[in-house]
């Protein structure tokens, strides 16, 4: 191992946006002991409100040796060896000569998936293209789904008007382009950078405000952005590698999704009869048994599985429209299932996640995981905080909670999941680790 590898995870409960800025940048810069090679930020919504970005930003970069090459983005929570946490500020830092970073953006994901990918991925391969480190690596933060803001009804996910809910189905794509609301395309984005850098292992987070989805941002050096990607892309020496698990197990309930929207992020039909009532039969379900006060409480526990890329694609359905069902990434007609998940066995999904990277000596981590699963495990997602700690030991690790999650590599493909952890590891193989 390289005794020169430094790697440090700092943060701030402070709610003042500019003081927290500071403290997030100091803490991880006297934990790392060394100017940075990449410096990766995260905090959550509320910082909006008690200062704003432009002052949470100022307080970085006050402290921030000027030219770190800095991404991220909102979160609705984290966890790191210090605890779990809905409400802060948290950054990941590393230094080694054993690293070549380069960053990377590109804006209107909603209106152009094309392009911002690959704005983002050109930046990236001309800031790498001289590096003589063999192993490469992506970390992709993307805009999230941001909720239409309907007249009569604002930011709403049940709709039950029949006449707004078609009137959504044929001016979404007409929203996005035009005020780039709706859904994030981040899996669209996603595939694109994929097809751009082929050779590099990657791991996603979509950026997200809170569970509303009424907006998001990223970070990029000292610009705030939204409605964009930021990507870190690193060459390295170390060993590294990504993995997708999730908790989500099929039920007996099987289904054929017979009509989709144009842009086939609604379903239309299930069984060739309208999707929500047929939905509310297979499950047996009360007629309204979904509204605007309770439909993460229960809707949560019942994701379809799809089938994307050769790989079952599990999904939360987040919005109702009357007879739609909404869902945060492209659909395809043919055969879903119904799934089912308990605290247990998402626990269990982390465990096994771990167990994947078994050659690997970690020297650390960086984890991309549902709001989802924050939701579902509420005060029990200390037991993720539990597994994490008994594996790195005392080595560092940030798990973030994004909208949207995914990996690729070039052995084992593409992921992209609801309800998911997305594992990139970083480390030594373990037979050439000298005890």
């Amino acid at each position: 191992m390289s005794p020169e590898l430094k790697v440090a995870v700092g943060m701030s409960r402070k709610w003042d946006a500019y003081e927290a800025g500071r403290e997030v940048a100091r803490d991880t810069l006297d934990r790392l002991g060394k100017k940075p090679d990449f410096f990766l930020l995260f905090c959550t919504i509320h910082y909006r409100d008690h200062g704003g970005f432009k002052k949470f930003l100022k307080g970085i970069w006050e402290v921030l040796p000027e030219g770190t090459s800095l991404v991220g983005g909102t979160v609705t929570g984290f966890i790191n060896p210090r605890g779990c946490f809905i409400r802060g500020a948290v950054a990941i830092a590393a230094s080694s000569p054993e690293m070549d970073v380069s960053v990377g953006c590109g804006k209107n994901t909603k209106r152009n998936p094309e392009k911002a990918a690959k704005d983002c991925t050109g930046m990236i391969e001309k800031g790498l293209a001289n590096s003589k480190h063999s192993e490469r690596f992506l970390l992709n933060l993307v805009s999230g789904s941001m909720a239409i803001k309907i007249p009569g009804y604002g930011y709403r996910k049940v709709i039950d008007s029949s006449l707004i809910s078609k009137s959504i189905s044929r001016t979404v794509s007409i929203s996005q382009y035009m005020l780039q609301r709706g859904f994030g395309r981040e899996d669209e984005v996603f595939e694109r950078v994929v097809k751009k850098l082929p050779d590099y292992h990657m791991i996603l987070g979509t950026c997200i405000g809170s569970f509303k989805g009424i907006t998001n941002y990223q970070f990029f050096n000292d610009s705030i952005m939204t409605n964009s990607i930021v990507a870190l892309g690193m060459a390295t020496d170390m060993n590294l590698d990504v993995c997708t698990t999730h908790g989500m197990k099929r039920t007996d309930i099987k289904f054929e999704i017979t009509k989709l929207s144009k842009d086939s992020h609604i379903i239309k039909e299930i069984n060739g009869k309208p999707a929500v009532p047929e939905l509310y039969r297979l499950l047996n379900w009360p007629k309204n048994f979904l509204n605007e006060e309770n439909i993460y409480e229960r809707i949560l526990y019942y994701p379809i599985s799809l089938v994307k890329h050769g790989r079952e694609v599990p999904v939360v359905m987040p919005f109702i429209f009357k007879d739609y069902l909404g869902i945060p990434c492209r659909a395809d007609k043919g055969e879903a299932w119904i799934m089912t998940v308990s605290g247990k066995n998402l626990l269990k999904a982390l465990e096994d996640n771990l167990n994947s990277f078994s050659s690997m000596q970690p020297e650390f981590g960086l984890f991309s995981a549902c709001i989802t699963i924050l939701q579902a495990l509420g005060n029990n997602v200390r037991k993720i905080r539990e597994i994490l700690l008994k594996y790195f030991k005392d080595k560092p690790f940030l798990m973030l909670f994004c909208a949207g999650e995914g990996t690729y590599s070039p052995k084992m493909g593409l992921s992209y999941a609801n309800m998911s952890y997305n594992t990139a590891m970083f480390g030594y193989n373990r037979n050439e680790v000298k005890l």
